[in-house]
């Protein structure tokens, strides 16, 4: 499964959630049947969706047997999850973070530059965090630096920019 959003807060009497949004695309909302809620994906609990309304920077849901504020309240800071299946697939040339972290980088020659350990997401481009052993590199997630990834073997291969990774 894939966090989606997360409950931020409960929306009038009757049990709706305003979800922060954790994805590039709201409209997915309108087309799913169910989502898993919890704080990890291993206790998340499967609930089917009755409303939906999509908006650019949120989503307000409502699913089963939450038909009360005091019950929405009590999903506050819950993760919404999806299955698999329900994913959206990335536009070319992108990825979701949990593909990158744990890739290892190298140079167009090779030589190894250590694993992504955190992607920042900053407004405009992200940054991708590469530790190796006690040395730290910030990635800029840009065309000019990233040459390619290969999700199968888990590489990502750069063109450090001058002073990158000194």
């Amino acid at each position: 499964m894939i966090a989606v959003g997360k409950i931020s807060k409960s929306i009038g009497l009757k049990g709706e959630v305003r979800v922060t949004l954790l994805t590039d695309s709201p409209g997915r909302f309108r087309t799913l049947k169910s989502v898993w809620i919890g704080s990890e994906e291993g206790t998340a609990m499967r609930f089917k969706i009755q409303s939906v309304r999509v908006s650019p920077a949120a989503v307000v849901m409502q699913v089963e047997k939450v038909q009360t504020r005091t019950a929405a309240d009590a999903l506050r800071g819950q993760f919404v999850f999806v299955a698999d299946k329900d994913q959206v697939k990335p536009k070319k040339g992108s990825y979701f973070i949990h593909e990158i972290v744990g890739m290892m980088v190298v140079d167009e020659a090779g030589a190894e530059i250590g694993t992504v350990e955190e992607v920042m997401q900053l407004p405009a481009h992200d940054v991708w965090v590469v530790t190796s052993g006690e040395m730290e590199f910030l990635i800029p997630a840009i065309k000019e630096v990233i040459r390619s990834v290969d999700i199968g073997r888990k590489t990502v291969v750069i063109r450090p920019m001058e002073g990158m990774l000194d």
